[in-house]
């Protein structure tokens, strides 16, 4: 089996401080956590990709053992597809599928969305998350389930957010349920190194990359939170030269060796199909 390039099995992301800004606030219900370890970071974060020019999602990865509950997920859907025929999408066949409609079809994957799969994700999801960009964040909520389907590509659950600032918050990276104190320093530079000297050494004989680099954009602490993206691929996908898409957090210490504390990402290339 051909391996897979490094970033992707080992994607990126932390939590992120918003500029300028003050954290604390009295409508903000969930108290901060300090350091990662005291939150349940498994369960709480997701990555946020730009699907479109005009769909930004949570993004909630299929048939992917690193998913977060990932199994429930899985079943969900399995559950509706079974019933509604979803993946027959793929092939036009649109007589097969029921209960369905094109929820956005401009952007690299076409997204539909079923009212009975909305319904029962909604169950074991929260109804609100904070949504981190590469400068702030905010809390958004969930009002629509949307999936993406593909032969060769990553299949996905998705939850479209709207009004998330760019201008303020930067480009959208990923979501967590409960408030993170995020840092965001002016540069990274001696740890965005040593990370990326990693990121060589463990991709040097793998068959699969693109020439997109790890970006260090924030830290809590020790931990550093970490994207790979040129955020094209959803928009424009022609102009874009990224085939794997991640997010992902590493742990780095000084005099320790650099350890990856999670990690998640889209297979935009379609290995299985090479």
């Amino acid at each position: 089996m051909k391996n897979i390039t490094g970033f992707f099995l080992s994607l990126l992301l932390v939590s992120c401080h918003q500029k300028n800004e003050t954290i604390v606030k009295k409508n903000i219900e969930h108290a901060k956590a300090d350091t990662l370890d005291k939150i349940d970071i498994d369960k709480t974060l997701f990555s946020v990709y730009d699907l479109s020019k005009t769909t930004t999602a949570i993004v909630v990865n299929l048939d992917d053992s690193n998913t977060n509950n990932g199994p429930k997920f899985d079943e969900i859907f399995n559950q509706v597809n079974a019933k509604d025929s979803l993946y027959n999408v793929l092939y036009q066949d649109t007589t097969k599928v029921q209960n369905f409609e094109y929820y956005d079809t401009l952007g690299s994957f076409k997204l539909i969305r079923n009212k009975t799969l909305e319904r029962e994700i909604k169950k074991i999801v929260d109804k609100s998350y904070y949504v981190y960009g590469t400068k702030g964040f905010s809390k958004v909520t969930i009002n629509e389930v949307v999936c993406g389907l593909d032969e060769c590509r990553t299949n996905f659950i998705a939850f479209p957010i709207e009004n998330f600032d760019t201008a303020k918050n930067g480009k959208p990276v990923f979501c967590s349920k409960q408030l993170l104190k995020i840092n965001y320093q002016k540069s990274y530079f001696d740890v965005q190194k040593k990370v990326l000297d990693y990121e060589e050494i463990l991709t040097k004989d793998y068959d699969y990359k693109d020439d997109i680099k790890t970006k260090i954009f924030a830290n809590i602490g020790d931990a550093y939170v970490a994207y790979k993206d040129d955020f094209m691929w959803g928009k424009d996908s022609k102009k874009s030269k990224c085939n794997f898409a991640g997010r992902a957090i590493y742990i780095v210490k000084k005099d320790k060796p650099i350890k990856k504390f999670w990690a998640d990402g889209l297979d935009l290339f379609g290995i299985p199909c090479d």
